[in-house]
């Protein structure tokens, strides 16, 4: 008896072991790693793996280039139910994800940071980060101002805020994984490295 129950838990690990993942858009791990990953998605993985976690809707996800050296970016839209709840967008150079932006509730740190959180969380949840304007680029969602980048470039994770266009109050649009002291690529076109502005630490307007 004892002799079948071992070979029937040999014979489940087995099975376990050869059923692949699910897709980022099933049940996998929802956790953003600061300078590592987005769900299974690690910085440093192929385009084509970042396919097989987050599979190609026709007629609905994008790729285009991008410019200032931030090669091209792949926007994932996150679908739940028929309902776009947000997107993932996977930065690619030289074949391999380098830079990932979650704009998703879907993913959330340890501490439970997500793009639902309030710029006094993260404030709370990290110490030491640095504000930046990067792009002058803006949108109507962002309330007509550029965004501003909350940096921690040690760790390796940026959250990025605009502002309500209908009460102009701040909101998390975005949480960047890349590596450690990587420069941070933006949602709009990049400035040069010496038009990049750097706001007093915590500011969520320009200074």
């Amino acid at each position: 008896m004892r002799r079948n129950l071992l070979l029937f838990f040999a014979l489940s690990l087995a099975v376990r072991a050869l059923t692949p993942l699910e897709p980022q858009g099933g049940s996998g791990p929802t956790v953003i790693v600061p300078g590592k990953s987005v769900g299974l998605l690690q910085l440093g993985d192929t385009r084509e793996r970042a396919f097989e976690l987050f599979p190609r809707k026709p007629n609905m996800d994008q790729e285009w280039q991008e410019g200032g050296g931030c090669g091209t970016t792949i926007n994932w839209l996150d679908k739940k139910r028929q309902t776009v709840v947000g997107n993932v967008f996977i930065r690619i150079r030289n074949g391999r994800a380098f830079q990932i932006d979650s704009r998703t509730p879907s993913f959330q740190t340890s501490e439970g940071i997500t793009i639902r959180s309030s710029p006094q969380e993260i404030r709370k949840t990290y110490s030491g980060l640095r504000a930046y304007i990067l792009s002058e680029g803006f949108s109507g969602a962002s309330g007509g101002y550029p965004l501003i980048y909350w940096i921690d470039a040690e760790r390796g994770i940026a959250f990025a805020f605009g502002q309500s266009r209908k009460d102009q109050k701040p909101y998390l649009d975005s949480i960047s994984v890349f590596e450690a002291h990587a420069e941070v690529c933006p949602q709009y076109p990049p400035l040069e490295p010496s038009d990049k502005r750097e706001l007093t630490p915590y500011s969520l307007k320009a200074d």
